[in-house]
């Protein structure tokens, strides 16, 4: 057992424990389909039916997403060479506590906002230090936007694009942490203004963690004490894959 896995089992046994007044479901994934929010001048979404009930007597269609499609998840391979595939992430790794730092505030002036290492610290303050094993959600707000592109992108082309995401700082405090992943309510983990996206190469994809992104309803969970759980398929080779995201929420 790697030492993501043993952690994450250990904070999520944690995690389950102190539900002792039972939890509620909430979905954190959009709805797959053709309005699906995708990265600008990613391929589109397509459908076809191989059977139909006329023709078989059943229905199948063939499904052609682009993998990091809606709602899903990067491996850590994704941007790193031989860094992991889908196929290859512990399913203990993906049922995991979750905490959630809101920078909606300022996100709501200045799109291209980050986590940074003093908004990481300043959440520890208040609630004490993020446990390894853990995985983190950005809330900037945007998960309400993704309805539209333009709103949600901030352009209307494939350049110049403006979203709230993880800095380098603070993203590399993450990973001392110990975090298994992280995710965001936007289109990506670096924030749109940088396209070279330097957290997922330099940062978080060298150090095995997975990424979360075009979630919604983050504003929705609480700051510490729900568990995240990321349906993934185990998909051989995939970079990445379109994933049900949701959370165990303590009821109060």
């Amino acid at each position: 057992m790697g030492i993501h896995t043993a952690t994450a089992t250990a904070a999520r046994d944690a995690a389950f424990a102190a539900m002792r007044g039972g939890f509620r479901l909430l979905d954190l994934t959009e709805v797959l389909g053709p309005e699906s929010v995708m990265w600008p001048g990613a391929p589109a979404w397509s459908v076809e039916d191989v059977v139909t009930f006329e023709g078989g007597g059943y229905h199948a269609r063939m499904v052609h997403t682009f993998e990091h499609a809606g709602t899903h998840l990067d491996a850590p391979g994704h941007l790193v060479p031989g860094a992991g595939d889908v196929a290859s992430l512990p399913i203990e790794d993906l049922v995991v506590p979750v905490v959630v730092i809101d920078i909606s505030e300022k996100a709501a002036t200045e799109p291209n906002s980050v986590i940074t290492a003093a908004d990481v610290e300043a959440f520890e303050d208040v609630h004490g230090r993020i446990a390894a094993g853990s995985a983190v959600l950005m809330n900037s707000g945007w998960g309400r936007r993704n309805h539209d592109a333009l709103l949600y992108s901030g352009t209307s082309g494939t350049t110049d694009l403006r979203f709230p995401g993880f800095g380098l700082d603070g993203a590399a405090l993450l990973v001392e942490r110990g975090v298994v992943g992280i995710g965001v309510d936007t289109l990506g983990i670096d924030p749109g203004n940088e396209p070279t996206l330097p957290v997922h190469r330099e940062i978080t994809h060298p150090a095995g963690l997975w990424h979360l992104e075009n979630l919604v309803n983050v504003e929705l969970l609480p700051p510490t004490g729900a568990v995240l759980a990321v349906g993934v398929p185990r998909i051989h080779g995939g970079t990445g894959f379109p994933c049900r995201v949701f959370a165990f929420v303590p009821k109060a």
